[in-house]
């Protein structure tokens, strides 16, 4: 069992629509996991291609694959910093139709990531022997920095990670600091704060789980921190499957 600390650094202006008030598109202070893990390259199945022209994630499909060989956590902000940008622009049709008004613009307001900004994720390798042969992946776990690109617009970003000093696997009551994927859990935590509009799942920080196994990872020069070790890709979504099938 290996568990590194992943740390994110935008170096563009990273956008994602996670709110929208009228012409105000929000981007919200995180990085969701299958975000980060299509970007890592990791997405597996016959769905998974560079270029989709439906519009209909196939999560289940291109992310279950990877459970008992690795999982990443949802990135929680270190420095997270904004700037508004309006947009204002035409349509680049040849024809109008009648009654179309002639140069009237579409325009709104986008809240986006600065460059700067700073973000920490988790990832487990609990199958090295495994891995997807993905090589932001392999950078990382090589101790090299990486780029990826993120968001609707895809920003580049760069990655570094730690690996942990000391992995130690146990039961008992625990406080889990790092952000989470509710739908990624097996047990649910007995309190937690909610991440407001955490697109496309529900996304929890300072969850707190009673009697449960843990990893408690330990890094140098300090920092401890304990994951909640019942996770995996989709894990709510396969139980309800399970049931279906019943």
């Amino acid at each position: 069992m290996h568990i590194h600390r992943v740390t994110v650094e935008l170096l563009d202006y990273v956008f994602f629509a996670t709110t929208e008030r009228g012409k105000v598109h929000e981007t919200g202070a995180f990085l969701h996991n299958y975000a980060l893990t299509y970007a890592l390259g990791l997405g597996q199945g016959e769905t998974y291609t560079y270029t989709s022209l439906v519009q209909r994630p196939h999560y289940e499909e291109e992310l279950t694959p990877l459970n008992g060989i690795l999982y990443l956590t949802p990135a929680a902000p270190l420095k997270a910093q904004y700037r508004v940008i309006q947009w204002n622009s035409t349509g680049e049709s040849f024809v109008l139709s009648r009654g179309q008004s002639v140069g009237y613009p579409d325009w709104g307001f986008a809240r986006m990531l600065r460059p700067g900004s700073r973000f920490r994720f988790y990832l487990l390798i609990f199958d090295p022997e495994r891995l997807p042969p993905a090589p932001a992946l392999r950078g990382l776990l090589a101790g090299r920095p990486v780029r990826i690109r993120l968001g609707k617009f895809p920003a580049k970003a760069r990655l570094w990670a730690e690996p942990a000093r000391e992995v130690r696997e146990r039961t008992g009551d625990f406080l889990c600091e790092a952000m989470l994927n509710w739908w990624d859990l097996e047990a649910d935590p007995v309190v937690c704060d909610i991440v407001v509009a955490g697109r496309p799942t529900l996304l929890l920080t300072r969850a707190r789980f009673e009697r449960e196994p843990c990893y408690e990872a330990h890094f140098e020069p300090e920092g401890t921190v304990v994951l909640p070790a019942r996770m995996r890709f989709l894990a709510r979504m396969s139980e309800q499957s399970r049931k279906r099938a019943r």
